[in-house]
């Protein structure tokens, strides 16, 4: 037994240790591209490419902090960035030298960490089926859009893999699987993905909310586990509004202090006002957050080829209400068909070509997952839970981002349910339909 581990562990390391130096190998190719002339309307001739244009300010910004790093200050390097990955970038830079390509190994390792989560995630959700977890993500980690873009300075492969490792630890325990190391896992992936994107931390704690609670109801060996991640993660939100809490205790002190005797008769009632207007003072300010972050993308890229419904603006909770089924349409279907053949002013006519065979395949996904939903052997409070995932995540991100191109990258971590779900469900309906033909 003892052998077949070992063996095991070997031939996952050999795997492994394959998939980054093929990532390093398809980054440096990449990069001596760019760095030539060939393609030259397509890059900044520095080997960074038009399609992820946030990261030549990443660059920029890893030049600044560079230069605080070599003179020895510490505290800037760390602190003066509003961008977690791009310190890391910076020391690379330090270490190896002051170029893109520096980085590439770490974006090589994420990436191959990320193609294990899913791996890790379609096995605890299909444990007899390790080919169709294999596949599941093979498929994800050469998404073609995908595998671009960990070539470049973006942020988004150590999101994908700080919510990925989030999943896991959640699908874990929504299975039955007991263990610190899956509480361990979600709180952690959480992290990791406030790290990298601080204004998704309530998302996320909401869906850990909900996954707490069916694994309250329905997994009764993972009750102690997923109520240990959740206390984790809540702490999260108390690290970042710490100021908030304390003027909600003054507020009450002050309330029960300078309360009248007829108040105190009647708790019940000041407790019930006292929620209420928290709640009603968190939703007024999650609807001012939503309105700020679209205005932001609409006045960040007035002139983006890609844009779409950059005349609609936020300004009460009504407002967001009547766009959701509109953003939910943009969020699952964008770019539509018509959208596929148009030229691109960045990152040419060829991006779009990709999106248009990427969004097919979509499209295809999309039905295989209704499949899976309504039939799938997956029990149903998990099934529930990755769809909750997908359309609290994509409907979310259509409301604040009005330009599809950055849609269409923001969202891929979000599809995931969508692409095992779908593969699953086009699975059951060919063997079923072979079933029924040979009978």
């Amino acid at each position: 037994m003892r052998r077949l581990i070992d063996k095991t562990w070997k031939k996952g390391l050999i795997i492994f240790t394959g998939l980054v130096f093929f990532h390093l190998a398809i980054s440096i190719s990449l990069s001596l591209i760019a760095r030539s002339t060939f393609l030259a309307s397509l890059h900044n001739g520095q080997g960074l490419w038009n399609f992820a244009p946030d990261s030549f300010s990443y660059n920029r910004e890893a030049y600044r902090l560079l230069d605080f790093f070599k003179k020895g200050n510490l505290s800037e390097w760390w602190g003066s960035s509003p961008f977690w990955h791009v310190k890391w970038i910076a020391l690379s830079y330090g270490a190896i030298t002051p170029d893109p390509l520096s980085f590439a190994p770490v974006n090589a390792i994420a990436w191959t960490a990320c193609i294990y989560c899913v791996y890790k995630i379609a096995r605890m959700l299909f444990p007899e089926r390790q080919t169709f977890s294999i596949a599941c993500a093979l498929v994800f980690g050469f998404w073609p859009s995908y595998l671009l873009h960990t070539t470049q300075l973006l942020r988004d492969p150590f999101y994908v893999l700080g919510v990925l490792i989030m999943i896991w630890g959640w699908v874990g325990l929504l299975s039955g699987y007991r263990g610190i190391v899956l509480s361990l896992l979600a709180s952690f992936g959480v992290l990791l993905a406030y790290l990298n994107r601080i204004y998704m931390l309530e998302p996320l704690i909401v869906l850990s909310l909900l996954a707490t609670v069916l694994v309250l109801w329905r997994v009764p060996r993972s009750r102690m586990y997923s109520l240990l991640a959740f206390v984790m993660i809540g702490g999260l939100y108390v690290y970042q509004h710490p100021s908030k809490l304390i003027q909600i205790q003054q507020k009450e002190k002050g309330a029960s202090i300078s309360a009248d005797p007829k108040q105190t008769d009647e708790p019940k009632s000041g407790n019930l006002r006292l929620f209420a207007n928290r709640v009603t003072n968190w939703l007024r300010y999650q609807v001012m957050r939503l309105a700020n972050a679209r205005n932001t993308w609409i006045n960040k890229y007035p002139d983006a080829g890609t844009n779409i419904d950059t005349d609609v603006h936020f300004r009460s909770l009504e407002d967001i209400l009547s766009y959701i089924p509109r953003a939910a349409i943009i969020g699952f279907l964008a770019p539509f068909p018509s959208h596929w053949f148009q030229g691109a002013k960045t990152a040419g006519r060829a991006s779009r070509w990709v999106a248009g065979l990427e969004m097919m395949v979509w499209y295809v996904l999309l039905l295989g997952f209704v499949y899976f939903l309504c039939t799938g052997p997956v029990p149903w409070h998990i099934r529930f839970w990755m769809l909750a995932y997908t359309v609290t995540l994509v409907v979310l991100t259509s409301l604040a981002v009005t330009n599809i191109g950055a849609l269409y990258r923001l969202r891929y971590v979000y599809f995931l349910p969508i692409l095992i779900g779908g593969l699953e469900g086009w699975s059951r309906f060919s063997v079923q339909r072979l079933h029924k033909t040979g009978s």
